[in-house]
């Protein structure tokens, strides 16, 4: 049976998705799997051998850093950001997608300009030579990856932008890698 070239490219596309999902997954489960045992060394360290990690705090820093923007994609991806819906019962209709789509589209103009700011930053520092001051790690690295992360999550919003704005209803992979109807 011959595989239609629609399907193929849906299947390609939900592969690079999926690819992409579990990079970013796996990105943030290292990254705080190693902020614990950073934590927990220094603490420890510093409590019975009174010998505390040098830098650790600015380990942690860069750390919850790369955790917050490596996370963003995947929370917006699902959609699952923090709502509060206090007048959405008086909001129905075709004003609540309105709203819905108003929202998501300040959501990317405000989430694009940081990452612009962000790269204009990390150029800066890296023109500067901005460094640690306990480890002496340079910054404009761990500024330019916050920015690209950013971006992807620019991306990502637009596209359900876009979906929310031409009414498409989409499935979104969700994190188990199963397609589900999603939230848009």
């Amino acid at each position: 049976m011959t595989e239609r070239p629609e399907s193929a490219g849906a299947n390609h596309s939900r592969g690079i998705v999926h690819w992409v999902r579990g990079t970013l997954t796996g990105l943030v489960a290292i990254v705080m799997f190693t902020m614990m045992a950073v934590t927990t060394a220094d603490v420890t360290g510093r409590a019975l051998l009174s010998i505390p990690i040098k830098g650790s705090d600015e380990i942690v820093s860069f750390l919850l850093a790369i955790l917050i923007f490596a996370s963003l994609p995947l929370i917006t991806w699902d959609e699952r950001h923090i709502t509060v819906r206090l007048f959405d019962r008086w909001i129905v209709g075709r004003v609540h997608r309105a709203l819905d789509v108003l929202l998501s589209v300040i959501g990317t103009i405000v989430v694009g300009v940081v990452s612009y700011r962000m790269w204009i930053q990390g150029l800066l520092m890296s023109q500067g030579q901005h460094i640690t001051g306990a480890l002496e790690w340079p910054i404009a690295p761990v500024v330019f990856l916050m920015s690209g992360l950013g971006a992807f999550t620019t991306l990502v919003l637009i596209s359900l932008t876009w979906q929310k704005m031409t009414g498409g209803n989409s499935p979104h992979l969700s994190a188990s890698g199963v397609e589900d109807e999603g939230s848009g």
